[in-house]
């Protein structure tokens, strides 16, 4: 974990006490740290040294078709999400028609609309839904669904090319999910596969005319999508990719470094002993350095924590806003994510703190009741009931 500054706590309890006050001290452990007179402090931690935390989420910023200027609720969907700076790139599926929203961040305000544009002397637009956005330092890659991958350079959002042909039997097959690694893009087809392009094909010249440079095998269980459930993929830190399969209730990872040039078609580059097998149908997820954030078939927000090595909780709403399909999430930081509820037609930006507790009720082994803690807004006296093990606030009716 990545902290500026731990606070290190002092228990002060009474023999076979159940309530105890922590006295906090606002010493950095990770740093050499001197006093006014230029000696050393000693970081050393007290031996009864105890420190409990607990995750809260917080709806920071709204955006429906009020915020859009749009006229009416069904014309604002959101889908896919991505950002590159200022800007949000949003996939706008709704009755409007079919188009990218850029939104500043920063003025919460949306900079422009594209559903159209013009190249090679002819206006073109997007003919379908969008699936999937990838943004890289100088492109912007849109995938719609009827199997088109759309280019545009960044910053300045002019159109640059285009790969496939909207055919389904052409180079892309209504891609699902799309990722960018060492110079190569990956689409997750319809039926599973996955097929890669050199970006280096990308360029004005072969508009439409980029073939697809391999293409893999489906992975076990996870075929077609004829129902097009939302899919996702982005690489790991350890150089894999994940991506999700949602018939499969499963996020696949994937061996990137298998594609070459003598890379035999159709066969699978899948790790299947590091597949993760879950519980329900994933549709996509948003990664942090300690947790992953997965949407999917039970409409919730499903979290993983890393050093717990589990599915820890399924959130289903966070203060100021109650989801009723988190069809998909983005990640900008470890503390925002972005999540599209379809049915509510409202992206929320998403925000994840961690809380302090001040004082606490020991229940059992990992469960306290917290009666002082420190929020956002300060410190408030607020009574709830925290696992200390997944630091993740417990429903009281689920506590014996």
């Amino acid at each position: 974990m990545k902290h500026t500054f731990t606070y290190l706590f002092l228990i002060v309890c009474a023999m076979m006490s159940v309530r105890c006050v922590e006295k906090t001290y606002l010493v950095p452990i990770d740093a050499d740290e001197t006093d006014e007179g230029g000696g050393s402090v000693d970081n050393k931690l007290p031996d009864n040294y105890t420190s409990y935390w607990y995750y809260t989420y917080e709806a920071l910023h709204t955006i429906n078709y009020e915020t859009l200027g749009l006229a009416a609720a069904a014309d604002f969907k959101p889908y896919a999400v991505a950002d590159r700076g200022d800007t949000l790139f949003v996939a706008n599926i709704g009755a409007a028609g079919h188009s990218l929203i850029l939104f500043s961040k920063k003025d919460k305000r949306p900079l422009t609309t594209i559903k159209t544009w013009q190249f090679n002397d002819a206006e073109k637009n997007f003919t379908s839904s969008i699936n999937a956005i990838v943004a890289t330092d100088e492109r912007l890659y849109v995938a719609e669904q009827q199997s088109l991958i759309h280019v545009f350079s960044l910053p300045d959002m002019e159109y640059y090319s285009c790969i496939g042909n909207g055919n389904w039997g052409g180079p892309v097959f209504q891609a699902q999910a799309m990722t960018i690694k060492d110079g190569l893009i990956f689409a997750r087809n319809k039926n599973g596969k996955v097929r890669v392009y050199k970006e280096s094909d990308v360029t004005p010249e072969n508009y439409q005319k980029i073939n697809f440079y391999k293409e893999t095998g489906p992975g076990a269980g996870d075929t077609s999508n004829n129902g097009f459930a939302a899919h996702y993929m982005e690489p790991d830190q350890e150089g894999h990719i994940l991506l999700t399969g949602y018939n499969a209730k499963s996020i696949r990872v994937l061996d990137p470094a298998l594609i070459n040039d003598s890379f035999t078609n159709g066969t699978n580059i899948d790790i299947d002993e590091l597949t993760w097998t879950l519980v329900f149908n994933p549709k996509t997820f948003a990664t942090s350095d300690e947790r992953m954030y997965a949407t999917g078939s039970n409409n919730a927000i499903n979290i993983y924590d890393y050093e717990q090595k589990e599915w820890v909780n399924a959130i289903k709403s966070v203060k100021g806003f109650s989801f009723t399909n988190p069809e998909r999430i983005y990640r900008e930081d470890d503390q925002t994510f972005w999540v599209s509820d379809t049915s509510k037609r409202t992206l929320v930006k998403m925000g994840v703190f961690k809380g302090e507790i001040r004082e606490y009720e020991t229940l059992s082994k990992n469960l306290v009741k917290v009666r002082l803690a420190t929020t956002r807004s300060g410190e408030e006296p607020e009574t709830f009931i925290v696992n200390i093990r997944t630091h993740e606030i417990v429903d009281p009716a689920e506590v014996e």
